[in-house]
This record gives C-alpha cells, structure tokens and sequence, in this order.
C-alpha cells in the first residue's frame, strides 16, 4: 500500500466528470481516508474542459496533490491538457480512440471503449461515468459490493429498472478491466483506517458552521462561487427554526440582513466579488448604525463578471475598504473545510459582541473543495453575544454611548426604554443627527477602537497557524487557501536542505500585529505567494510594517502549486547565499 496517491479525472462538461471523483472520495472518507480534492470546470452548462482531482492519504493533508499517480481522460482533448501532470511512471486510462504521443511510452496505458460499451452495450451514453466507476473499481482494488450499496443509496429515490441500468454500467466496466488489465501495473490504493469522516465541501462547512452558530436568518442571491450555502441553508435552516429569502439582488440581500440584524436576529448572507461590490454602502451603514452582520466572499477570476468558475483572491483590498468614508469591519479568511466550519462560527461571535460587519473570505478552489473533516471537530454553540441594555423607563437610552468599554449595550425593538434612533447619519449618542466636529471624531474613534479590543478578545487567538523552522531566516506570510501548498512546499524545501518557515494571519483585519512583528523580527526575508496580480496582501503588509517583501502571484485560474513556492524559496536562498559570499569576501579582504 501507498501513503499517498493523487489521480485526476478529466472530460467534458456534462460527461459526469465531476460525478466520478465525488463518488470515490464518498467512498474512501467512508473508509477512513483523508482527502483533499481540486476541480474545474466551465462557466457554460454543458461542454468544455472539465476536471476534478483528489489525493487520498493516511495521513491528514492540506493539499489536493501535483504530480499525478493515475489520470483518466474521457476524450482526446482531457489527454492533450492533461498528459504532463502524469508521473513519469504514472497510470493512464483513456477512451479507447485517444491518440498517446510516443514520448510517453514510460506511462502505463489502459485504453477503454468507454463510450461503445455505454451506447452499443447498455443503450444509454450518460452511463459512461457508471462504466468508468467500474474500471476504476478493478484498478484501485475498491470492493465491488461497497460501490453497489452506494449506488442503491444514491438511487433509492429511483425506480429498481434505473438502480439495475447503473449497477449494469458498472459490471460492464469492472469485465473489462478483468480481461484487459492483466499482467500490468495496478494503482495502489492508501491503508483506510476504517473510522469513518464526514465529507464535506468549503461551501457546505460555511453553512454548517452557520447553522452550528445560531443563524436564525439568511438572505442571498445565487452566484457563482457561492450559492451552495445558500442552497445548503434553504434545506436545513428551516428545521431549525430558521428562516432562509432569496431575494432580488445583493442589495437587497444585505440591506434585509441589516434589518434582521437590527431586530436581534443572527443574520447573515454570501455571494462573490460582484455581489460585495454592490453590498458596499450598506456595509457602511451597519459600521456606523454598529449592527452585527457576517457576509460570506468566494472570490472568483477577474474584475466584472470576469471567470466565474475559476478561483482567484483579488477581493482582499475590496474587503478591507471597500466602503465610502472610515468603515471598520472584521476580515477572516479560513484556510481548509475544517477551518471553514470553525471559523464561521467565531466570525458570528465577534460580529455579535462587537457589533461590527465581519466579512469571511474564500474562493472558488476552497468553496468548491471535498475534504474529510474528523467528525469531533464538527460541534459548537454560540460563544458571545449581544450585550443586552436595561434601561430605565423614562429616561434617555444612549445606544451610542461614549466612554468606558467599546461595546454600547444595544436595545432591541420593543424594550422597554430603549427608545433610539438609528440612522446612517454621523449622530450622538442617543442616535440623534450630529454633524459637528467632536461629535464626529468622537464616534469614528469609538468604531475604531474595537478593532484592538477584538485583536486582544480571546475570541480572536489562536487565530493564525505557524509552520516550518522557526529558525529559518527565510519566511513566507500567506493567507486564505495558498495555505496548503506552503505548508506541502516547506516540507519539500526542507528536504532539499533549505529551511524556512510561515506564519498563516486567518484574521486579515485586525491583523495579529504582535505574532506579525515578532515574526518579521526573526527572518530576513519575506515571502508572500497569493492568488492575484498586484500582490494585495504584500501590498497590506508593506503598508503596516513597512517590512519589505517578494511577491509570488498567480492569476491562472487554479491555486498555486508546492513546486512554484519552492522554486521561488530556493531563488531567494541562492540569493542570499551569494550575498553572505560576498560580504564574507569583503570582511576577509
């Protein structure tokens, strides 16, 4: 057995691509494995390149793989974009008509008429997914009787005739490969543990955590990257007594999220770049009314509509300040599905008890991805909350109040006393309009003072992850899902005998000043890989500690690899190695 092994199934859009590797992840986090997948696929519904990609191990991981152990590709086109992500000594399996260039002659090849055995054999083309599950069950070695008691879960809404047409599919396959794949190479599956994880996407942990957290409101608009929490939430909030309204557009989804709010209920919405962008005013009125709201950013590609399905963190500066005037608010950005549901949660907590707009950001290649999650990790309840006013009858409520702590205790509608007014308007501390000088920077020191108060809040520790030597003198400061390849890509450079290491902030605004400054005083160079052109997150870093940094961006769509970070860590450790030469030759002269 393998530790470790990394395929990737490619096609077309609508071939059931996507199908294929979410049943075998399905079944290996039934048996124990950990995984990590990637996919891709095409704005358009149907056609054009299509892929998934999943690297099952032992052990945890962050990472969906490089290199590839075995590559299944439906048509001649999946093989050509594909081929050289295989191992020199990889496994291809392909439609049988596939053209395989003679350099490749290293590669182990199955070639299977995937599409004549679905069509001529079992009359049906959309069971060629099926015929390819059933080769893929005689070359991993997966047990024929696991794979026919998913399908008749899968299908247990269908009549039997659909259940046996698919349980017929993947016989044909399984023949096949039997009298074909003889006398040559098998892939190797990992050891299962046999303790059985939950599968889950980055999506499906962001409305669980939610849910997990206390949501008793959402308001959406369907967007690519995000709509699944959305859907996921439409679902299963209801049974818990929550409400979910798809509403017209963004602004209307934000502005419903602030009313809700308002009223004391926990209250969120998600959505992608074009989305934050109109919800930005409105962001700026839940800092100055300081009403909590927690909205959801999976970054896609590009400016506009740019590429929907392709991953990208290009919203950070929109994040950070994309509002008129002096807005405070909360960025956090999870690294992993795990992370996804946990920090979901604390993102309500602070936005509850500070009564800020706390923004999460994702994208595309974090909401989209499979992962195993440890069934442990999946349990919480609300941590902090509103801080509720008592006011007297008859007398003034200050819901703005100045002085003492940054938390004004809030009155909700109804209370007794606890007549306000709440407005957009720069106001006093009763909510009473106020345009004057003191009043104004009254305030606006006031909304700013809870972002040192939420960097000390014990709620907020424990919210950045180091990595590598802590001795190293070269460092890497990343964010998001960049993560996983640093941690993959330390690991390797270490093997190579560099030393390096990382600290990873999930709280981007307020920053871990303290972590960030220590760290920044032990290494002598700083790295920064992320997934946009300008190095936005450099660029933050620059600005605050003025610490100088080599950016590392990646503006292809997909995530940065472990082998891109390490050619550029060991760019950098030449770099420095050449400099210590020459100052060594300076002093000895």
């Amino acid at each position: 057995m393998h530790p470790d092994l990394t395929l990737r199934i490619a096609g077309e859009s609508g071939e059931g691509v996507i199908t294929i590797g979410e049943t075998l992840c399905k079944l290996a986090a039934r048996e124990g494995l950990h995984l990590v997948t990637f996919r891709t696929f095409p704005a358009e519904i149907k056609g054009g390149a299509c892929m998934i990609q999943l690297r099952l191990s032992e052990k945890n991981i962050s990472y969906h793989g490089e290199k590839l152990d075995l590559l299944v590709c439906l048509n001649q086109e999946a093989l050509d974009e594909n081929i050289t992500e295989l191992k020199e000594n990889g496994v291809l399996v392909c439609e049988a008509e596939c053209d395989v260039p003679e350099e490749n002659s290293r590669l182990t090849v199955y070639k299977v008429p995937f599409e004549r055995i679905a069509v001529r054999e079992i009359g049906s083309r959309i069971s060629k997914n099926i015929v390819v599950l059933g080769t893929l069950c005689h070359l991993l070695g997966l047990p024929k009787l696991t794979i026919e008691k998913f399908l008749a879960e899968k299908f247990a809404k269908k009549s039997k005739a659909v259940l046996d047409h698919n349980l017929d599919a993947l016989q044909r396959g399984l023949n096949f490969a039997q009298q074909h794949f003889t006398g040559h190479r098998s892939v190797q599956m990992p050891s299962p543990s046999g303790q059985r994880k939950l599968l889950m996407t980055g999506n499906e942990a962001i409305a669980f955590g939610a849910a997990a957290a206390g949501v008793k409101c959402f308001f959406g608009y369907p967007i690519t990257p995000a709509s699944e929490i959305m859907e996921w939430l439409a679902v299963h909030l209801p049974r818990l007594g929550g409400k979910v309204l798809q509403t017209e557009d963004e602004i209307s989804a934000i502005c419903c999220v602030a009313g809700a709010s308002w009223a004391g209920a926990r209250s969120m919405t998600s959505t992608s770049g074009p989305g934050l962008s109109l919800m930005s005013e409105t962001i700026g009125l839940l800092t100055m009314a300081e009403i909590p709201a927690v909205i959801i950013d999976s970054q896609r590609g590009g400016p506009s509509t740019g590429m929907p399905t392709k991953t990208e963190q290009s919203d950070l500066f929109l994040a950070l300040y994309g509002s008129h005037g002096d807005s405070p608010r909360v960025v956090m950005a999870p690294t992993s599905v795990t992370e996804c549901f946990r920090m979901t949660g604390v993102a309500f907590d602070i936005a509850e008890k500070y009564q800020i707009p706390v923004i999460m950001l994702v994208d595309q290649a974090l909401s989209a991805r499979l992962e195993t999650v440890e069934p442990h990790v999946a349990r919480r309840t609300p941590a902090a909350s509103r801080l509720r006013a008592e006011p007297e009858s008859g007398g003034k409520y200050a819901r703005y109040k100045l002085g003492g702590s940054v938390i004004s205790p809030v009155a909700l509608p109804g209370t007794e006393g606890g007549e306000h007014m709440v407005t957009g308007m720069e106001h006093d501390e009763l909510g009473n309009f106020a345009c004057d000088e003191e009043t104004h920077t009254a305030m606006t020191v006031k909304r700013f003072r809870k972002l040192p108060a939420i960097e000390s809040d014990p709620l907020a520790q424990n919210l950045s992850t180091r990595l590598g030597d802590p001795h190293a003198e070269i460092g890497i400061v990343t964010w998001g899902s960049s993560a996983g390849p640093v941690e993959e890509a330390i690991g390797r450079a270490n093997e190579m005998g560099i030393a390096a290491q990382a600290i990873v902030p999930k709280i981007l605004n307020p920053l871990p000043h303290q972590e960030l400054r220590e760290f920044f005083g032990n290494v002598n160079h700083v790295i920064v890989p992320e997934l946009n052109f300008v190095g936005q997150f450099a660029a933050l870093l620059r600005s605050t500690y003025r610490v100088p940094t080599i950016s590392l961006t990646k503006i292809k769509g997909i995530p940065l690899t472990p082998g891109e970070i390490v050619q550029k860590i060991a760019e950098v450790a030449e770099i420095a190695t050449a400099r210590s030469k020459k100052r060594y030759g300076r002093a000895a002269g």
